[in-house]
């Protein structure tokens, strides 16, 4: 399992970014930035994000990596609607996420486990066996991954914005 220190800055919450800028001597209105930078703009690493001084981004690097899932194997179905990715994390684990395409929407499914219990003989994750529940920046980390794909292509997003 991740000890504190290798946790993804995907699996803080907002009071605890704030809580550790706190404790390294930084403003805590770094937060807010950091905030935006990892869920509106969608940053994938720290480079991206200008606004935070350089010592600040290095920090973070250091103490709490982003970009945890490695992609590897990348299908696309023939018909060119559903994605699916082989994932490695960080412990050599693997896992799928799929995107499908619809005509007025995205939908992502996501891991929430490295393997499976069920053993379903038409799921690679199934197939594996049961090794360990994911953490929650795991999880959030493969939607962003597609939400990202989404953005670059111009297409619906995974999420709305509407009032």
């Amino acid at each position: 399992m991740n000890t504190d220190s290798s946790r993804s800055l995907y699996d803080l919450k907002f009071d605890e970014i704030q809580a550790l800028l706190q404790e390294w001597g930084e403003p805590v209105f770094r937060a807010k930035q950091i905030w935006e930078w990892l869920y509106v703009q969608l940053a994938a690493s720290y480079d991206a994000m200008t606004n935070l001084p350089r010592s600040l981004r290095d920090r973070l690097g250091a103490a709490h990596p982003l970009g945890r899932l490695t992609p590897g194997i990348d299908l696309l179905s023939s018909d060119g609607w559903t994605r699916k990715i082989l994932f490695t994390l960080p412990d050599r684990a693997q896992i799928e996420t799929v995107l499908m395409e619809y005509d007025t929407r995205n939908t992502v499914c996501v891991s929430t486990q490295a393997g499976c219990a069920m053993g379903c003989t038409f799921c690679a994750t199934g197939q594996g066996g049961f090794q360990r529940n994911l953490t929650a920046g795991e999880i959030v980390e493969q939607v962003l991954f597609f939400e990202r794909e989404l953005r670059r292509a111009n297409l619906q997003p995974l999420t709305s914005n509407h009032q």
